[in-house]
């Protein structure tokens, strides 16, 4: 039997503690199931800092975003531990931790495409006023994403 290859965009929001107890639940214990947690962060400001005096100023901020995405990953895999803890084999969890170069939605899309996952689990996002005018990434990955199950977990 193929294994059953799960999503799980995580962008450290509290309400995402739902998607992973979900996937806990559904998965820890079906032997081919394989979870990769997924971030794609925005690319850090390319700044020349010797090219004026000005632009030195911003060396603080940015090796303070670059702290944090440092401080992202780690989380990645303290959340990986988390799985491995919770009934999944350390084989069975992986992450990936990269620079996007799109929407997140797209790059979202763009992952289950090229990683032929079977299921994406989401979590509720809470509703924002800006998502009353345009569409959210769960409508985007819904219209988007065709033969696979979108599991959100609220």
């Amino acid at each position: 039997m193929a294994a059953i290859k799960v999503l799980v965009p995580y962008n450290f929001a509290t309400q995402e503690e739902k998607a992973l107890d979900f996937v806990v639940n559904v998965f820890s214990h079906v032997k081919d199931a394989k979870i990769t947690l997924f971030n794609a962060y925005p690319a850090l400001p390319s700044v020349d800092m010797g090219a004026s005096p000005e632009l030195s100023k911003m060396k603080g901020p940015i090796a303070s975003l670059s702290k944090e995405l440092t401080e992202r990953e780690e989380g990645l895999k303290s959340i990986r531990q988390h799985l491995i803890d919770n009934g999944f084999e350390p084989d069975r969890v992986d992450y990936i931790f990269k620079e996007r170069k799109k929407s997140v939605a797209e790059e979202i899309a763009d992952m289950v495409a090229t990683g032929h996952y079977r299921v994406v689990v989401l979590s509720r996002q809470p509703v924002k006023v800006t998502r009353l005018f345009g569409k959210g990434v769960h409508s985007r990955l819904l219209s988007a994403l065709k033969n696979v199950t979108i599991c959100i977990a609220t």
